[in-house]
């Protein structure tokens, strides 16, 4: 018996692949069951030759090497002296092993769907849900057509053992050794040839942080589904940096079924399968939310807009991070916006949140806009957090008409950014350019990876992340920067406040390396030092 179910019964489930390593296992334990040692120990023996680095096949090969002489031996059993020896990969290997018995015994229902996967349109053939308590990889066919379809068509093709963060789940912070959880895209694929070889057949990246992320004040970045090392057939259930790691022929896999851009990634401690039709409800719920957010567009003054859906902040194709923006999105009256290819990624955790990615149709013509959002229910009302056109620009007929006052001729200009006391080319207004220029100088020193003039930004008293040296801070801001074949960093709607001499500067940051492409707010605070500001702290959120 293997758990509940004997491994015979196992082998019956559909799902399992031919010929797949994890496969060819429970046929040796299968006949294991049916005393058929010899059978098994030649099948074990097959395995190992083809997988020489499938640590597990290797341990239960062993131990059957000593059924051999011991045939009162358990599987799994050792001496204690070898145990002693080995005891960590042994460990390691028997919780995999728990692991991968587990997952193939509660397998989801037939027909079922995770319930974040509220509504998957045909422009994404295939979606990914992970659950991390089973260490398992779900991929799905989607056989929608066209449309608004409900929640796609979506079919489970296949499932694979994987392994997450070292320390677990639940990513919060840069460098802490947990895989994210949430709702995510693929954003690129990284051919094996592009890679170093520990990343094994190739790489998935995911848009990790996302809006929420950032929202949440989450750091980090490089999240991706990659292969494992060549001495490794797979990596242990905990094992990664934060990425989410399967075998190579696994990976091999979804390199030839997923494509970027378009395909779902659900990353969850535990998912919850539901039947497609039990999503109906939250599915028409979404839906008539959208559909009310168009018409406000056309409907609501700006103040009325901004006060039912709260500040949005908007990324246009090519374009940097603006914030409340809300005025370029109201549409004209007239206008009879809707929208089609709806895909809806929901949570419920830690506060319920909304994924959305659609084409926006005009007039009854589509206007080539395909938006993401982000949407987050806060005190019992749905505001949007980010808008994204992903491609496309709204047409300049959709706008809506616009009065401007006029202003005497002689009314005196402003800075747009903020109000500062005094005139041009006082102490205050120098100190205010001064200060923006330094932290121009600083984005473009990272963009061009000068190190010595991004370090040269920071002053003696910055105050280091997770209270780590000065010299182990600089050495891994090299590693992150210098590697990087091409970084962007673009700055927008940057305010500066100046106190004496001290600054905060507040603004919208787009990061961009390699297919790495991450937006969200950040503050710095610096100090003058002569005739120089110098970074003394960095935020990343609105905190």
């Amino acid at each position: 018996m293997v758990g509940n179910a004997t491994a015979a019964d196992l082998l019956k489930l559909p799902g399992l692949q031919p010929g797949n390593a994890e496969t060819r296992l429970i046929e040796i334990f299968s006949l294991l069951e049916q005393s058929q040692f010899q059978q098994a120990l030649a099948k074990s023996s097959e395995l190992t030759r083809d997988h020489p680095n499938f640590h597990l096949a290797q341990l239960v090969h062993g131990d059957l090497l000593k059924l051999r002489f011991q045939s009162s031996a358990a599987l799994g059993d050792v001496s204690e002296e070898q145990a002693q020896a080995a005891s960590a990969q042994l460990a390691s290997l028997r919780a995999e092993t728990r692991k991968r018995l587990h997952a193939l015994q509660n397998r989801p229902p037939v027909g079922s769907v995770p319930h974040q996967l509220l509504a998957v349109s045909a422009w994404s053939k295939h979606a990914i849900a992970i659950d991390a308590s089973h260490s398992r990889l779900y991929l799905f066919e989607n056989t929608a057509t066209g449309g608004n379809t409900p929640n796609g068509q979506l079919k489970l093709i296949a499932d694979f053992f994987i392994s997450v963060g070292k320390s677990g789940i639940n990513k919060k912070s840069e460098g802490d050794g947990k895989t994210p959880l949430g709702n995510y895209y693929i954003t690129s694929v990284k051919d094996r040839k592009s890679l170093p070889a520990f990343y094994g057949a190739g790489a998935l990246p995911i848009n990790y942080p996302n809006a929420f992320d950032v929202h949440q004040g989450r750091t980090g970045s490089g999240i991706w589904l990659h292969g494992s090392p060549p001495n490794q057939f797979v990596r242990a259930t905990l094992a990664s940096e934060g990425c989410v790691v399967l075998s190579n022929p696994d990976m091999e896999r979804l390199l030839e079924e997923v494509s970027p851009k378009t395909t779902p990634v659900v990353i969850a401690e535990r998912l919850q399968w539901v039947d497609p039709s039990a999503l109906q409800a939250d599915r028409s719920a979404f839906e008539a939310l959208l559909q009310g957010w168009q018409s406000a567009r056309s409907n609501l003054t700006a103040t009325e807009f901004r006060q039912r859906y709260g500040p949005t902040n908007t990324l246009g194709a090519g374009q940097g991070l603006q914030t409340d923006n809300t005025v370029s999105w109201l549409a004209h009256p007239d206008a009879k916006l809707g929208f089609t290819q709806l895909s809806l990624l929901q949570s419920r955790l830690p506060t319920p949140s909304m994924v959305a990615t659609f084409e926006e149709t005009a007039n009854g013509q589509p206007t080539g806009v395909i938006r993401r959002q982000y949407w987050l229910e806060q005190a019992g009302q749905w505001q949007l957090l980010q808008d994204t056109v992903l491609s496309g620009a709204p047409s300049a007929q959709l706008r809506r008409p616009t009065l401007v006052a006029s202003k005497p001729a002689d009314a005196p200009q402003t800075d747009r950014t903020e109000q500062h006391a005094g005139k041009a080319n006082t102490p205050a207004h120098a100190d205010h350019e001064a200060v923006r220029q330094a932290v121009n100088h600083w984005a473009k020193a990272w963009s061009q990876k000068n190190m010595a003039a991004y370090l040269k930004a920071y002053d003696a008293s910055f105050d280091t992340p997770n209270g780590q040296s000065r010299k182990a801070w600089e050495q891994d801001r090299r590693d992150r920067i210098v590697y990087k074949t091409n970084i962007q960093i673009t700055l927008s709607n940057m305010t500066v406040n100046v106190k004496g001499q001290t600054a905060t500067v507040r603004f919208s940051q787009r990061y961009q390396a390699d297919q790495l492409n991450v937006s969200g707010q950040k503050t710095l605070k610096l100090i003058k030092r002569g005739n120089q500001w110098l970074i003394t702290h960095e935020q990343v959120g609105n905190r």
